[in-house]
């Protein structure tokens, strides 16, 4: 059976008590909402998902992190960039708190809280991804059948329109004399190169010289974002810009990391004085020429 004690101005406790079963209880700010705790614990433990549901108010939001982050962060290609979201999370209050104990309410006060920071409603999805998706793995694969997704309870930030910046008259141009100026031929040659191909950061500097063949004027790409290979074709001008590169010893064709490449970028639009443009933005340029 279940009871419900008033415990303060705004704390209302539930406890079960089921014969052959652990004592639980938990405290609520509503009754509406320690009534309703306590139904679902006694109809799962009714139905036999009682050890099911003890494991799982044992486990901490933290330790179901770093357990996720052992078994599942690494056979992801963001690995880096989600080993860092989960070092975020794991700073955060809701870490120490049972998985069960998390609720919806809880996520969209959090959701306020970073939308108030300026948080944009992209980074926000992101975050909340990966609880969601931690869920979904305890239930399925770790013997938590009985959880109930939190992320599915509340409603989530609104995603911000796409990015629409392209060149400006002149910028290209601009970019270009500049990087021939200082000599660095290198990122002439890959704004080119992003211009004409379409390829993403990640794809521009994981290309390895046997991946080109100008004869065909072809570029195979074995490491796409959705992990699926393609083939670039090379124009005039692309061929024009990979002959143009230093060849350095190196199986790579940039011999450079993504963050490098970003880097000098960023440099060479603050000399130049052009503001608002990412090296992405020229994935966008390139696909805005192909459907002109």
């Amino acid at each position: 059976m279940s009871t419900i004690r008033k415990r303060g101005p705004n704390q209302f406790q539930a406890r079960v008590r089921l014969q052959g079963h652990p004592e639980t209880s938990r405290t609520f700010v509503t009754k509406a909402d320690a009534v309703a705790w306590a139904t679902s614990v006694e109809q799962i433990t009714k139905q036999g998902h009682g050890a099911c549901f003890k494991e799982a108010s044992t486990l901490s939001l933290h330790d179901a992190l770093l357990r996720y982050q052992s078994e599942v962060t690494p056979s992801k290609k963001s690995a880096s960039h989600e080993t860092a979201l989960i070092n975020r999370w794991l700073k955060n209050p809701l870490a120490s708190l049972s998985i069960v104990r998390i609720r919806g309410v809880d996520l969209a006060l959090y959701r306020d809280r970073r939308m108030d920071a300026g948080i944009s409603g992209n980074t926000l999805r992101i975050e909340f991804a990966l609880i969601g998706h931690l869920y979904e793995v305890a239930k399925k694969d770790w013997g938590l059948e009985t959880l109930t997704n939190p992320v599915k309870a509340f409603r989530k930030p609104k995603v911000s329109r796409g990015r629409d910046r392209r060149f400006e008259e002149g910028e290209e141009d601009l970019l270009l004399q500049y990087n021939i100026t200082v000599g660095n031929l290198r990122l002439h040659s890959i704004i080119i190169l992003a211009v004409e191909t379409a390829m993403r950061r990640s794809e521009l500097v994981g290309i390895r010289w046997d991946d080109v063949n100008l004869e065909t004027r072809m570029i195979y790409i074995h490491d796409t974002k959705n992990g699926t290979a393609r083939t670039v074709p090379l124009s005039s001008r692309a061929v024009a810009a990979i002959v143009a590169l230093p060849h350095l010893e190196s199986p790579f064709m940039l011999n450079m990391h993504c963050d490098t490449l970003t880097y000098d970028f960023v440099q060479a639009c603050k000399s130049c004085k052009i503001d608002g443009l990412r090296f992405h933005d020229l994935r966008h340029e390139a696909t805005s020429r192909l459907f002109e």
